[in-house]
């Protein structure tokens, strides 16, 4: 597998050789089937960065909770005694989603559920109550939704990169959250 990543990019750099560590990372990831490939040479990065339609961001600055088969890799390339720089996670952030609209305040959810709960249960209907009860859920559920999905659209695709002591860029795993 990295064979035909490594000649791509060593034709399209110019480089005629990799250093050690790469070559031992990218061996790592043929042994063990992951999806390795040179991204690149550059310096570990110390702050986030956005590049076009992709935010790189230091590893031990990320939030995003990392699974357990990145762990599990992380794990590997220091169990055979790889000390990279570091790691990055790069997000994919597409330029055209807008930023989060305000919500609604909770206020007016609850001010809603008195007013039709009273209503309901001053009339005496408590069938009523569950159904106005359910209604509200379905309502409330409808003003949360987008905001569960625009949180997922901001964060797509995390690439989990590691930065040898050199410089290269090499891609360890990636996934979808």
């Amino acid at each position: 597998m990295y064979q035909v990543n490594t000649r791509d990019y060593l034709e399209n750099t110019g480089e005629s050789i990799l250093s050690p560590q790469a070559k031992q990372l990218l061996t790592l990831g043929e042994e063990n089937h992951w999806p390795t490939q040179i991204l690149g040479r550059a310096p570990m990065l110390e702050e986030p960065l956005r590049v076009r339609e992709w935010v790189l961001m230091p590893a031990l600055l990320d939030s995003t909770p990392l699974p357990d088969h990145a762990m599990e890799r992380i794990h590997a390339v220091y169990e055979v005694g790889i000390r990279p720089q570091g790691f990055v996670i790069v997000h994919e952030a597409p330029l055209e989603i807008e930023a989060p609209q305000p919500v609604v305040e909770q206020k007016t959810n609850s001010d809603l559920l008195k007013k039709i709960g009273g209503a309901a249960l001053g009339a005496g209907l408590l069938s009523g109550s569950i159904v106005a009860l359910a209604g509200i859920a379905i309502l409330g559920g409808i003003l949360i939704a987008p905001i569960g999905m625009l949180g997922a659209a901001v964060v797509l695709d995390p690439i989990l990169v590691v930065v040898t002591t050199d410089n290269y860029w090499i891609e360890i795993d990636r996934w979808d959250i």
